[in-house]
């Protein structure tokens, strides 16, 4: 079957991967990397390289600790697991997060949920979920909705709200693209196939080191609990057979990538140019200017009878836009601000769209 050759994917996950990753799995095949077992001492050895990886690249603070599992959803159910007895309150300001909170809501009776109101300022909002909520000791939240393009505007506020809260971000689309202020949460995870522009099937998990105090003696309930998957990190060791590739990618990759400081100013740069070339476009931003993502942007189809005809002609021309999420999935677009794309891939799309 002839498929489109596909050089530029705005696709927000899986996304467009950065263009030296061909070039590592190669490596990997021909050290005959993905044939050892994965706990002598060349893995334990490139397990550690991955963590210490990470850790530089995101400028991560060096006593946290870094866990790789499957993916942000299986984070979302490791977490659902450790927290279930605690009272907690979920931000929710898209479907990514209304399924973290229905996980936990399913497991838990002490579960409960604030959806944002992009009418309001978002500082007034968290002062009076903490209000309300004041019993809270576990909180969750998305940074940026891949499903809307919506982000939160300022994660501090959370910390400051809830101080003495265990504080969980899902910064699965910001992740590697963003400068993140590590001291706003406790948890933080993302799965690699968004700005990190890695293959899917493995995913970060980052822990403060009040998490890896609370978590590290919970109960060994299950393979996954958090408790065992914190104290095989701290030995460099992982708890199951794991994605090696992804691993060995994120340890051979990572090293060579431009400084954050820099890939944060050019997508906060390139999203602001985006939004203002869509808006005179034409198109309709429906995401108020306060809450809008500068990693993953939704637009409005002026014509959404033309989506379909419009969305496969780019994709005959080497461009895969990405379609609005669950019930906008025929009237709006999604465009991934990823680092991983050049800007020329921009300018093409905005040409022709």
């Amino acid at each position: 079957m002839d498929r489109p050759l596909i050089r530029y994917s705005f696709q927000p996950g899986p996304s467009q991967l950065y263009p030296d990753i061909g070039t590592y799995i190669q490596e990997a095949l021909s050290e005959g990397l993905l044939s050892r077992y994965h706990r002598d001492p060349v893995w334990k050895a490139l397990y550690r390289s991955a963590q210490e990886a990470v850790k530089t690249f995101l400028g991560v603070p060096s006593d946290w600790l870094v866990l790789f599992v499957s993916s942000a959803t299986e984070a979302w159910q490791i977490l659902v697991d450790a927290s279930a007895e605690s009272p907690s309150l979920h931000f929710i300001q898209g479907a990514f997060g209304e399924r973290w909170y229905t996980l936990q809501k399913n497991a838990s009776p002490f579960a409960f949920s604030h959806t944002v109101d992009e009418t309001l300022t978002w500082p007034e909002q968290v002062e009076a979920a903490s209000r309300k909520y004041a019993g809270a000791a576990f909180v969750g939240a998305v940074h940026v909705e891949t499903s809307r393009g919506a982000a939160l505007p300022d994660l501090p506020t959370l910390r400051k709200a809830f101080p003495s809260a265990l504080i969980a971000i899902d910064a699965t689309s910001s992740l590697g693209g963003l400068q993140l202020p590590w001291e706003a949460g406790d948890v933080w995870f993302a799965s690699v196939q968004k700005c990190l522009g890695l293959p899917p099937g493995i995913a970060l998990m980052i822990l403060s080191p009040a998490a890896q105090e609370r978590y590290g003696e919970y109960p060994h309930l299950r393979h996954n609990t958090l408790s065992y998957l914190i104290r095989k990190a701290q030995i460099h060791q992982p708890p199951f057979t794991p994605n090696l590739l992804g691993i060995y990618l994120l340890a051979r990759s990572l090293p060579n990538r431009p400084p954050l400081s820099e890939t944060h100013r050019r997508l906060q740069a390139r999203a602001h140019t985006l939004y203002q070339a869509l808006t005179e476009k034409g198109y309709l931003l429906p995401i108020p200017e306060a809450y809008r993502a500068p990693t993953v942007i939704s637009a409005t189809w002026k014509d959404p009878t033309k989506a379909q005809e419009k969305t496969e002609k780019l994709e005959k021309e080497g461009l895969y836009l990405g379609k609005g999420y669950g019930k906008e999935s025929q009237t709006h677009f999604r465009i991934a601000n990823f680092p991983a794309l050049p800007d020329q891939a921009y300018e093409e799309l905005l040409v022709r769209l």
